[in-house]
């Protein structure tokens, strides 16, 4: 099952503090939407009131259509996972996939059958009579997703899943996560502030700051062509170029740009600035290369600007000599000001 999530002009208070202000989130049936932004932003306030936890101080939210805003969390086609898996450590691995199942008057062979339908979806079919202190962290992380899924919500909210998992497990989870929604097409909201998690599972990101939306788009969209200057620099790292218009280009510290007109800072990711591209930034000396297995990550000092530093990412089979003058080029340029939204 699945349904579409519409949050209708959400604000809320917290007594003098607004956690959340003018939220207009339209979430289609089956999307994996990524709720992203620093700790204070707003996200986890604006899941909980997706999940009825909080009661928006104004606006609605509708889920398929219904007016939820006043609705219980249990009598919302919702469930949430939450950081801590809260799994029962008495039950097994079956009993614990199944009992939402029960406390929904399910008896016990029905929902036996599901649990272990679900525990079959997510690798863990084989370990339905263990207990959970006998799993790894990311198979209680699996079997915490089987539980929540059991219960078929229209609408499944993680909160932070995968944060108590290492790096390598988190990427893997992140994989095996997708793969699922996919194959469910249940609609999932999930909160992170990691970036690269964000990029990995999400068909649309919502950047979020001091409680607004402050971007919105598919992952390529707010990494490469982000609607503002925060959205920019939370997103991942960011060269700033003033620039202004000048006939049919624009003119810089580095010189004419062969960019449209514009004015403002010149953004570019440094995967975006290298050897060859679609237009020159000139020529400039490398001061300092490290190699970062994937890539060499590059300091370099404009010719025309020598006080700026440009970072650039060039690829793993460039030979750079710290000293050497290239000409830079670029690409994905995008032009933003501190007014942008």
């Amino acid at each position: 099952m699945t349904a579409d999530v519409h949050i209708k002009l959400a604000e809320h208070r917290f007594a003098n503090f607004v956690a959340l202000r003018d939220i207009d989130l339209a979430i289609a049936a089956g999307e994996f939407i990524v709720l992203l932004g620093p700790s204070g932003c707003g996200k986890s306030t604006l899941l909980s009131i997706i999940g009825g936890f909080l009661t928006p101080t104004s606006g609605e939210v509708l889920i398929g259509g219904a007016d939820v805003t006043h609705v219980a969390p249990k009598n919302r086609p919702t469930t949430t996972m939450f950081q801590d898996y809260a799994l029962f450590p008495h039950m097994s691995l079956r009993d614990n996939v199944g009992f939402g199942l029960r406390m929904r008057g399910i008896r016990r062979g029905m929902r036996h059958v599901r649990a272990e339908a679900m525990l079959d979806m997510v690798g863990l079919a084989d370990k339905a009579g263990r207990k959970p202190h006998e799993l790894s962290g990311g198979q209680r992380q699996r079997v915490a997703l089987a539980r929540a899924l059991a219960v078929e919500p229209d609408v499944l909210l993680l909160d932070e899943p995968l944060g108590a998992l290492d790096l390598k497990l988190r990427r893997q989870m992140q994989d095996e996560l997708k793969a699922i929604q996919r194959r469910v097409g249940t609609t999932f909201v999930h909160v992170t502030h990691d970036q690269e998690e964000a990029m990995a599972i999400a068909d649309r990101i919502v950047v979020m700051n001091q409680g607004r939306i402050e971007d919105c788009g598919t992952p390529e969209q707010v990494y490469l062509q982000p609607g503002s200057l925060f959205t920019a620099d939370f997103m991942g790292e960011m060269n700033r170029i003033p620039v202004r218009p000048d006939g049919t280009g624009v003119t810089s510290p580095l010189g004419a740009l062969a960019i449209p007109p514009a004015e403002g800072l010149l953004c570019l990711r440094p995967e975006s600035i290298g050897l060859a591209g679609d237009f020159s930034l000139g020529p400039a000396r490398l001061r300092d290369a490290v190699f970062f297995g994937s890539h060499h990550r590059c300091h370099f000092s404009p010719s025309a600007a020598p006080q700026m530093v440009l970072v650039a990412h060039l690829p793993q089979g460039t030979q750079p000599e710290p000293g050497a003058e290239v000409e830079l080029f670029a690409s994905h340029p995008v032009v933003l000001n501190e007014g942008a939204a």
